[in-house]
């Protein structure tokens, strides 16, 4: 007589097959959900970067600068910042930069700081494998360089 069904060891093996089957699905499941969180709070720190660049670009030229440093102003050196319930820290860079182009200081350049270079490094307090978003650029005087040229050529 022939008896139907699995043994033991069929049971074992197919158990086996299917955990691994599983494991894998799993494991994909999570590397996608990872990758989408981290796009997700790597484009919340970039628009965050934008707004704080955006911000800076629309002070008065004389209030560009950090509370407490050189050149002084009004924006906080280190701040955090919640934005979609994830929370980033904000880290700003000012530097005044005596640009070439027009002479330096103690060479005939009647204003030294030509421009302000401004950088912002935001990094993700609770995120995983995110590196911080830093973004760097110049703001500018309105016409600065221009009016200097007019002063120096009618000065001599």
């Amino acid at each position: 007589m022939k008896q139907r069904g699995f043994t033991l060891i069929e049971i074992v093996i197919a158990t086996a097959i299917f955990l691994l089957f599983a494991i894998g699905v799993y494991q994909a499941y999570t590397t996608i959900f990872n990758a989408i969180a981290n796009a997700h709070n790597r484009a919340l720190a970039t628009d965050l970067a934008n707004v704080r660049f955006e911000v800076i670009k629309n002070l008065p030229y004389s209030s560009v600068g950090t509370v407490g440093g050189t050149p002084s102003g009004l924006i906080a050196v280190s701040e955090t910042v919640t934005s979609d319930n994830v929370s980033f820290t904000v880290a700003t860079t000012i530097m005044n930069v005596d640009d070439p182009f027009d002479g330096l200081l103690g060479g005939g350049d009647i204003f030294p700081a030509d421009y302000k270079l401004v950088e912002i490094s935001i990094t993700c307090n609770g995120c995983k494998n995110l590196p911080p978003v830093v973004i760097t650029g110049r703001v500018a005087p309105k016409n600065l360089e221009t009016s200097l040229k007019w002063i120096k050529s009618n000065i001599t």
